[in-house]
């Protein structure tokens, strides 16, 4: 019979101390931590409780082939309930989640995918209309404007217009405000605020007004022939045959938006900084757009024909994953890799710590796209959009995204990192490239 511990050994911290290291320097927070106690370690994050971090792959196959009913995602993420609301994929449990996400998931299947293409070029290029050799860029404001674009246009249908106008501007207002943080969003739902977050409140409010505008027109209309998210939802029915309600559908727009919004973007910038920090790996990439042509379709760069591209995006996401850690809430007493963990921690399945590990990716901190290219590594192994039944369901979109937005701006531009010196920086639901990431345009390619 297996040996069984309790929690594992915690970190001998105070509280206060690990709670402003999670919010300001996650990363530093993990590894030192795996380096003093080990693969497996408990935390104390104050307000946010208990957490028991595991990275070893045995321990992931546990957590995210345990019985949902056991391992409860929802709760992990109810810091975000006051902005997505309770409709939201993310804070569903169990059958709830099982039948949302069954209505949810032909809208990102990989050939759904595709017919994307055209509106993921549109904004790109759009963004990069008036980029000029000499110019100076913050990579991360004009990705986070991309991945806005490719919102509005592949899930909720919008073209250029008022509606679509102050939907963006209000967005990105929104999300881009030093409000706009995890650890401060239970604000938003305070009786007393300060007039600071009740004007926060209030643009939220507008904005859910935006899209409630939104699904009654698109209703009115009787149009779910445009080929976006949207029009698929109004046209999918539970089933029992009742279709989705407005709350629902604002509260699945809204989590689109939230985590499509810095997300990509985030990705794109450390490819681009690892690039440029990797000259070899560089030209190679470059060499391998030039064969598709001067004007790579999205097929071609989502493709087989851009291997190299694909092991840039998935070494990116190895070395920094869209979100360091997944939280599951136990309830009841769940075993994991010999632990015996008691109801009410929070089970943390840590993929920063399980994509830097020696003994699976040699030289882990090394960027080294060629490793996806020598052989596959298990879901246990590398999982940067999580596992198990809650693995995120947006996927095959950022990755296409990612792929074909590198890939138009590295065919069409040259770029110089400017920053001397680019570290981990915690924003909103990411860790981004500190300040994010200045790039001069050095020439147009030819």
């Amino acid at each position: 019979m297996q040996n069984v511990s309790p929690l594992p050994p915690r970190l001998e911290l105070p509280a206060v101390q690990q709670s402003l290291l999670w919010r300001a320097r996650p990363y530093e927070l993990l590894r030192s931590s795996r380096e003093r106690l080990g693969d497996a370690f408990t935390l104390d994050l104050g307000s946010h409780g208990t957490y028991a971090v595991f990275s070893h792959p045995d321990a992931l196959r546990d957590i995210f082939s345990a019985d949902p009913a056991l391992l409860h995602a929802g709760e992990g993420n109810v810091v975000l309930k006051p902005l997505l609301g309770a409709h939201s994929l993310l804070l569903l449990e169990e059958k709830p989640h099982q039948r949302e996400r069954r209505m949810l998931g032909p809208a990102f299947h990989s050939r759904r995918i595709e017919q994307y293409g055209a509106r993921v070029l549109e904004a790109t290029l759009a963004a990069l209309r008036d980029w000029h050799p000499g110019q100076s860029v913050v990579i991360q404001d004009v990705m986070q404007r991309v991945s806005l674009n490719v919102i509005l246009t592949a899930v909720f249908g919008l073209e250029d217009g008022t509606r679509a106008d102050e939907l963006r501007e209000r967005i990105q207002a929104f999300l881009n405000d030093s409000k706009f943080n995890l650890g401060n969003l239970g604000q938003l739902r305070e009786e007393h605020q300060s007039e600071a977050w009740a004007a926060y409140r209030r643009g939220l409010e507008r904005i859910d007004a935006l899209l409630l505008e939104e699904v009654r027109h698109r209703r009115e209309l009787k149009d779910s022939e445009r080929g976006d998210i949207l029009g698929m939802l109004l046209a999918a029915t539970y089933e029992d045959g009742a279709p989705l309600d407005d709350g629902v559908l604002r509260d699945e727009l809204m989590t689109l938006v939230v985590t499509g919004y810095e997300t990509t973007a985030t990705a794109i910038a450390w490819a681009l900084h690892w690039l440029h920090a990797s000259p070899g790996a560089l030209e190679r990439l470059h060499g391998e757009l030039r064969a598709l042509g001067p004007e790579p379709t999205p097929a071609a760069l989502a493709g087989s024909a851009a291997p190299w591209l694909k092991a840039v995006c998935q070494e990116t996401l190895r070395l920094h994953p869209i979100i360091p850690v997944v939280a599951r809430r136990t309830q009841g007493m769940c075993r994991i890799q010999g632990h015996e963990v008691p109801p009410g921690v929070t089970v943390a399945a840590c993929i920063y710590l399980a994509h830097h590990r020696p003994e699976t990716f040699a030289e882990p901190d090394v960027f080294r796209p060629e490793r996806f290219l020598e052989r596959a590594y298990s879901p246990f192994e590398y999982l940067p959009f999580g596992g198990g039944v809650r693995r995120c369901i947006g996927m095959a979109l950022a990755l296409y995204e990612m792929k074909v937005v590198l890939g138009i701006v590295l065919s069409r531009f040259e770029l110089a990192p400017l920053d001397p010196q680019v570290r981990p920086q915690r924003r909103a639901v990411t860790i981004a490239p500190s300040g994010g990431l200045h790039m001069r345009i050095e020439r147009l390619r030819s």
